[in-house]
């Protein structure tokens, strides 16, 4: 099993949950030679102090950059949620995930509960990536969240992953803030292939998958579904057991700790299911390794934070 074992990462956290997952991988192109890092969060609304808080999300992906050469930083929706982020409309989260160094992040449901113009707002002033497979305007005039993709394409070296959005259609549950915001004058301005049990769901997301499948070597999904006490048919499971071709899923949502889960695909090839849980009580951390095997590491606390992060937070009271 590999872990980070040197003196310096044993100041940094307690290792939780540890689970070595090993499984066969199809479309992989080109040979991959190092470990590639993908740090993930969900569902952080607003907490951003804590045994791991942005600043040691910060300081814990600032040391893995230290000691290897790629690393990145994902989130699984329901950033832009809880007080710090209400009090600015979004523009606080921005700032601090904007400093803290994310890559890309799929729009959970409470993303649209700030209203249309401040997300839009938001995601222009973001520096990273924002996308949603399933995500299909529905108004007319121009698309004000033109700027969410389907996925996003990053290279390590010669080895590529295509990161897949997927957002819950649970965004459109009556009374919410997140449908009285995407609803104008009775019509809703933004489906979520909701339809059918699933079904428009699961083939959206399959046509993505396949779009993009012979284009990298690894399909990773940031899915802002659920794994429990969802809509039937929407869930994290539903998600896999209808599609094929998905190598990892990081999952949000329904506030669900999973380490790591091998869940069978619709070809009965298994795949990573995990989630942090929510508000940064872990930190999750996904290993890929050039043998095709993976880690998933949640840690509890990170002890060396980055100072600059709680010192920009500061200036929010």
């Amino acid at each position: 099993m590999r872990i980070l074992s040197t003196n310096k990462s044993k100041k940094f956290f307690f290792a939780v949950f540890i689970v070595l997952l090993s499984f066969s991988l199809s479309g992989c192109q080109k040979e991959q030679i190092e470990d590639i890092y993908i740090l993930y969060t969900n569902d952080v609304a607003s907490e951003v102090y804590g045994d791991v808080g942005y600043a040691g999300v910060k300081g814990y992906k600032d040391y893995l950059k230290s000691e290897h050469q790629y690393v990145s930083l994902v989130d699984a929706g329901d950033f832009f949620d809880g007080d710090i982020s209400r009090a600015s409309k979004g523009q606080n989260i921005v700032k601090v995930m904007n400093a803290v160094g994310y890559d890309a992040v799929v729009l959970g449901n409470q993303e649209f509960s700030i209203g249309l113009d401040a997300l839009a707002e938001n995601i222009g002033k973001s520096d990273f990536s924002y996308v949603s497979c399933n995500l299909k305007y529905l108004g007319s005039g121009k698309d004000p969240l033109k700027k969410v993709k389907p996925y996003v394409i990053k290279k390590y070296g010669p080895t590529k992953i295509a990161f897949i959005g997927v957002t819950t259609p649970e965004t459109l549950t009556e009374g919410k803030e997140a449908r009285a915001a995407i609803e104008k004058d009775g019509q809703l301005l933004y489906s979520f292939y909701e339809g059918n049990e699933g079904a428009d769901l699961y083939q959206q997301v399959q046509k993505t998958i396949d779009k993009v499948r012979k284009k990298v070597d690894y399909v990773i999904v940031l899915a802002h579904l659920g794994s429990n006490s969802v809509t039937e048919g929407f869930s994290s499971y539903d998600l896999i057991d209808h599609t094929s071709g998905i190598d990892v899923v990081i999952d949000g949502h329904s506030h669900t700790v999973i380490s790591g889960e091998g869940v069978y695909d619709a070809d009965g090839k298994k795949v990573v299911l995990t989630s942090t849980g929510e508000k940064l009580q872990n930190l999750g951390v996904l290993a890929i390794h050039p043998d095709h095997t993976y880690t998933t590491i949640l840690y509890p606390s990170v002890y060396e934070k980055d100072s600059s992060i709680n010192e920009l937070i500061m200036t929010f009271y």
